[in-house]
């Protein structure tokens, strides 16, 4: 190591390390011209970290984990996660303020619920 360069991040180094041994790399084959993603990268990225945090940290969890939004990128558009996204944090808050119609509402409980099926679908597929 260069005596000037910071060490890797743990999840850094995986992914780097995942990229190495080439895993994942028959699932995905190279595209013949380049296309938008449906969701952009962070929100992949940060579906993926949160997944491998609570799934375990290593190569297969990264290639399940990335399995695993792209099923639910494919089901649902992006403008949708984000709403239910939204939606499910506004309904993780203590208190009864605004966000109370968040948590009580029909609509928002069919929509979190119809979310949660279509990633258990992706559990399934995926892991």
């Amino acid at each position: 190591m260069h005596k000037n360069s910071m060490p890797l991040s743990p999840l850094l180094g995986l992914a780097l390390a995942a990229l190495a041994a080439g895993v994942g790399a028959a699932d995905c084959p190279e595209p013949a011209a380049p296309k938008p993603a449906p969701y952009p990268t962070t929100a992949l990225a940060d579906y993926v970290l949160g997944c491998m945090i609570a799934n375990g940290k290593n190569p297969d969890t990264l290639r399940k984990c990335s399995c695993s939004i792209d099923f639910i990128a494919a089901a649902v558009p992006y403008a949708d996660y984000e709403r239910i996204e939204t939606l499910m944090r506004l309904q993780q808050m203590e208190g009864a303020g605004r966000n109370a119609v968040y948590k009580g509402s029909t609509w928002a409980k069919d929509a979190v619920t119809h979310f949660k099926e279509i990633q258990a679908e992706s559990t399934l597929r995926c892991f």
